[in-house]
C-alpha cells in the first residue's frame, strides 16, 4: 500500500498515511548544555516577540501585563545564545503565552502589543492550518495513484537512470576524504525515530536528541496519535538507512532500503505530531538546536508559513556553515515556509519517468528536484523493530534524499577542503552550485520550477569544487515582496503594484510592508487564490470580485486595505 500525506500545514510535507549498539561519538562537550524544554500549561495563544538592540525585558513584561489579562509565561526563544556571537538578533526573541481568551483575530492583539511596546516584530505563534477546510479534499485527492502501481524494485530511485547513488558509493574520495556520508552529522527536526532495521539506532546521536512536544531529551516516536506518525521514521531511512546493491541493483539486508549517507550520524528532533498542527517557535527552537549539536545538515521535510523566528535560526545556521534543505510543499499550490526562504535549499520531487510529481510544489524557489513519487520507505511499528517498508509520496523524501546527498558530498570532500574551496561563499552556496552544476536534465524540463533538474549523486560527488570563490555574498533577501514572489511565484514587480493596489495606493508602500508584510504574507500562505484574485487590477467593464482576503486580516490591515492610514 502506498503511503499518503496531507503534508501541507506547518509541518510534515511528505509521505505517511494518516492513522493512528555502540552511541555514536557527540561533537566535543564544549557545546552549551541541551536544555529541556519545559512544558507551559494553561495557554491559549502564544506570540513571538523581537525586541529593539538597546530594549529591555521589562518593556515586554509591562507592554504584555497591559495588553492581556493573564500572562502565563515570558521565555526568550532560543535561551543559549550568546549576544556577543549574535547578528541574527536571536537573543532578543521571546516567546509571550497568554491565557486570555481568544478574541478574535490573534493578529489583532500581535499589533497592540507591538505598537504599546515599540518591538520591532511581534506575530502570532501559530498552530493554525494553512489550508482550509474546504480544499482539504482535494489536497487529499491530489496524493491518488489513480491505479498506476508502484514500481516493484524498491532501488528504483537510486540506479543509474536517477539518483546513481550505486555507482557514487564506487567512488574513491580525495585523500582525506570519506564515503557514505561517514563523519558528518545530520539532524532531522521530524515525528521523532522507532526502532527499525533501516534506520539503525547505533548511529542515532542520543546525547543530543531533543523532544519539543512531550519535553526531554528522548527524540523516540511514540505513534498512536492523530496525524502523521512514524514520519520521522519514514524519511530518516532515505537519509542513513544502510542497505547495499547486490550484482543486479537490488537493495540488500539488512532491510530493503538503501539511504543517501549510511555511515553519518543522525540526531533526530522530535517537533512534530502532526501534518497541520505544528508550532511555529518549536520549529525555529529545533533549528536552534541543530546548530548547537553541531550538525553538519538539517533535513526538514515539514513547511508552513513565514515565521521572522525561523527565518532568523536558519541564516544563522548557514552563517555557521550548516547546509538547510527544505521541503517545497505538497498539493498546495505554493513552495511554503522554510524552503522560500533565500538561504533554504528547496526540494521538489519527482518520480520514476524522471518527470515532476504531480503534487509537487513549483516555482522560482526550488533549487533541485529528486525522487518523491513511489520511494520506499520504511514503515514505524509500536512495540516492536519494524522490518518492512512500502512506497511512498511527497516532497519530504526528496529533501531526504538530498540532504543525505549534501551529507555524502560533505564526506567525500572533507570539511577542509569543502572550506578552503568557499572563498567568501557558505558551505551552502559551494553545495548548491555543485548539486545544480551536476543536477541531470531530463528532455523538457522546466528549470524555472523544479529547479536546475535531478539530484544526482554520482556526478555531485565527481563535479570538482573548483578555485576559493571570491565573489560578494549578498545578504538574504527576505522582504516581503521577496518572498511572496517565492511562495506565489510571481514577478517581485507585478506583486509590487497589486500590493499597491490592495493597500489602498498608499504615500509610502515600503513602510506599510514594514508594518503588515508579516500578516500579509501569513494571509497569502493560508488562502493563495485569494489573495492572487486581490492583487489583481481592475478590468474596465467589469464587476470587480470582493476582496476575500480582507474579512480575514486584523483590524489595521483591513482599515489600510480600505484606504484608511
Amino acid at each position: 500500500m502506498r503511503h499518503l500525506s496531507v503534508c501541507l500545514i506547518l509541518v510534515v510535507l511528505a509521505g505517511c498515511k494518516p492513522d493512528n549498539a555502540p552511541t555514536a561519538s557527540a561533537p566535543p562537550r564544549d557545546t552549551p548544555a541541551v536544555p529541556t524544554p519545559a512544558a507551559t500549561p494553561g495557554y491559549t495563544q502564544g506570540y513571538v516577540v523581537e525586541l529593539a538592540p538597546t530594549q529591555p525585558l521589562a518593556d515586554l513584561r509591562t507592554a504584555a501585563d497591559d495588553v492581556f489579562a493573564s500572562v502565563v509565561s515570558i521565555e526568550p526563544l532560543f535561551p543559549d545564545v550568546p549576544a556577543d556571537d549574535d547578528p541574527e538578533g536571536l537573543s532578543r526573541i521571546y516567546r509571550v503565552r497568554v491565557s486570555d481568551p481568544p478574541q478574535g483575530n490573534p493578529w489583532d492583539s500581535a499589533n497592540a502589543l507591538r505598537e504599546r511596546g515599540g518591538f520591532p516584530q511581534v506575530e502570532p505563534d501559530s498552530e493554525d492550518t494553512l489550508v482550509e477546510a474546504q480544499k482539504r479534499a482535494a489536497v487529499a485527492a491530489c496524493f491518488g495513484d489513480e491505479g498506476v502501481p508502484a514500481p516493484q524494485n524498491p532501488a528504483w530511485s537510486l540506479d543509474g537512470d536517477h539518483m546513481a547513488v550505486e555507482a557514487a558509493r564506487k567512488l574513491t574520495p580525495p585523500s582525506g576524504g570519506k564515503q557514505l556520508g561517514e563523519g558528518v552529522r545530520i539532524c532531522h527536526p521530524d515525528s521523532g525515530w522507532t526502532d527499525h532495521v533501516d534506520l539503525d539506532s547505533g548511529r542515532i546521536d542520543r546525547s543530543f536528541t531533543l523532544n519539543l512536544m512531550e519535553g526531554g531529551n528522548d527524540a523516540r516516536d511514540p505513534l498512536g496519535y492523530s496525524g502523521n506518525p512514524g514520519h520521522g521514521t519514514k524519511t530518516g531511512s532515505v537519509l542513513i538507512s544502510d542497505g547495499g546493491f547486490d550484482a543486479n541493483g537490488n537493495t540488500t539486508a539488512p532491510g530493503r532500503i538503501d539511504g543517501l549517507a549510511p555511515k553519518a550520524t543522525l540526531v533526530p528532533i522530535r517537533t512534530f505530531n502532526s501534518v497541520i498542527r505544528v508550532l511555529d517557535s518549536n520549529t525555529a527552537r529545533a533549528v536552534r538546536h541543530a546548530t548547537k549539536a553541531q550538525c553538519d545538515v538539517i533535513s526538514m521535510s515539514l513547511g508552513g508559513r513565514a515565521f521572522f523566528g525561523l527565518e532568523r535560526a536558519i541564516n544563522d545556521a548557514v552563517r555557521r556553515d550548516i547546509i538547510v534543505v527544505n521541503a517545497a510543499g505538497n498539493c498546495i499550490g505554493m513552495v511554503v515556509a522554510p524552503a522560500s526562504y533565500d538561504n533554504a535549499i528547496a526540494v521538489g520531487a519527482t518520480n520514476v519517468d524522471n518527470k515532476p510529481w504531480k503534487g509537487s510544489s513549483k516555482g522560482r524557489a526550488v533549487d533541485i528536484s529528486a525522487p518523491g513519487e513511489d520511494v520506499y520507505v520504511a514503515d514505524a511499528v509500536a512495540g516492536a523493530t519494524g522490518i518492512e517498508s512500502s512506497p511512498g509520496n511527497g516532497t519530504s523524501f526528496a529533501t531526504a534524499a538530498v540532504a543525505g546527498a549534501a551529507a555524502s558530498w560533505i564526506a567525500f570532500h572533507g570539511r577542509d577542503r569543502i572550506k578552503a574551496a568557499q572563498g567568501s561563499l557558505t558551505r551552502r552556496d559551494l553545495f548548491v552550485q555543485a548539486m545544480q552544476a551536476s543536477a541531470r536534465v531530463p528532455p523538457g524540463w522546466d528549470a524555472n520550477r523544479y529547479g536546475k533538474g535531478i539530484l544526482n549523486l554520482d556526478r555531485l560527488l565527481r563535479q570538482p569544487l573548483g578555485s576559493p570563490r571570491t565573489q560578494l555574498r549578498a545578504p538574504p533577501k527576505d522582504d516581503t515582496v521577496s518572498l511572496l514572489s517565492r511562495t506565489l511565484d510571481r514577478d517581485p514587480a507585478d506583486l509590487r503594484a497589486g500590493l499597491q493596489r490592495m493597500l489602498g495606493q498608499p504615500a509610502d508602500l515600503d513602510a506599510e510592508l514594514e508594518r503588515f508584510g508579516a500578516e500579509l504574507l501569513d494571509l497569502a500562505m493560508r488562502d493563495p487564490e485569494a489573495f492572487l484574485r486581490a492583487l489583481e487590477a481592475p478590468r474596465p467593464g467589469e464587476l470587480q470580485a470582493p476582496n476575500a482576503v480582507k474579512p480575514k486580516a486584523s483590524r489595521a490591515l483591513s482599515a489600510r486595505m480600505s484606504g484608511t492610514p
